[in-house]
């Protein structure tokens, strides 16, 4: 039977790893003989998600990164460099928000850092594994926005501005890497039974957003992970610059 993604051996970074979508790509990944670098702020909780893609039979390995911090960005692209000899996927993954707050009353600190949290560091993260996809002359960048990014959201301006930056960085970097074989694609990813939105969605807001969506459904970090691993695959080579939008149809980009 021929391989139609093509991925076994290949070298990744997965950032906020450690659990909900991260972890759910980062296990995929494996499970398909990816080479998978977990990086995560939360020791315990992404050693927890290795032990068990390790158990799987997967490839991995972990480094603790803080997103803030330039000097452990680079740190973790060297071990995986130094473990498995390059870099040929990135996920750019890490972020989040919090709470619903009304755009008047975010502060500027508050801004600052959700714009950070989720814009910065997949900025940081690119530019730092760039150069090796770049000499290697292949390489696959997925970075994950949300569906805010293109619809807006209610009571997170600060988070869909960062996660709207996303996709701009998104088409601009592709457009420069294209040349060297390096794809550049986004995930604008749904409302998503994560961790993380169980505590910034309330059960009104999750069922509504269920009763939106033509499948029925939120979706669930697997919908997500299985978009990534074909953006990451050599199915996907001539396809750089999009948005692929796994979204159970509430939103048509057309």
């Amino acid at each position: 039977m021929k391989d139609y993604l093509r991925v076994n051996g290949k070298r990744a970074i997965v950032t906020g790893a450690a659990k909900g979508i991260g972890f759910a790509i980062a296990r995929a990944f494996a499970a398909h003989g990816i080479k998978v670098m977990l990086c995560d702020i939360d020791d315990a909780c992404a050693r927890e998600g290795l032990a068990a893609i390790q158990a799987e039979g997967g490839t991995a390995a972990y480094c603790h990164m803080d997103i803030f911090r330039v000097e452990e960005i680079r740190r973790a692209v060297a071990e995986t460099v130094r473990l498995w000899g390059g870099v040929d996927i990135l996920v750019n993954n890490v972020g989040g928000g919090e709470p619903p707050v009304a755009f008047e009353e975010i502060s500027d600190e508050r801004w600052d850092h959700f714009i950070r949290f989720n814009l910065y560091g997949a900025f940081y993260m690119t530019r730092e594994v760039f150069p090796h996809m770049k000499e290697q002359g292949y390489g696959k960048i997925v970075n994950i926005s949300s569906g805010y990014a293109i619809g807006g959201g209610d009571f997170c301006a600060h988070y869909a501005a960062a996660k709207a930056g996303l996709i701009g960085f998104t088409t601009s970097v592709a457009r420069e890497a294209a040349p060297c074989h390096v794809t550049v694609n986004v995930i604008p990813v749904p409302t998503t039974d994560t961790p993380a939105m169980r505590l910034t969605d309330t059960p009104e807001m999750i069922e509504q957003e269920a009763r939106e969506t033509p499948m029925g459904r939120i979706a669930v970090p697997e919908d997500i992970a299985d978009t990534a691993l074909f953006l990451v695959s050599e199915a996907s080579d001539y396809l750089t610059g999009q948005i692929v939008a796994p979204n159970g149809g509430k939103r048509m980009l057309v």
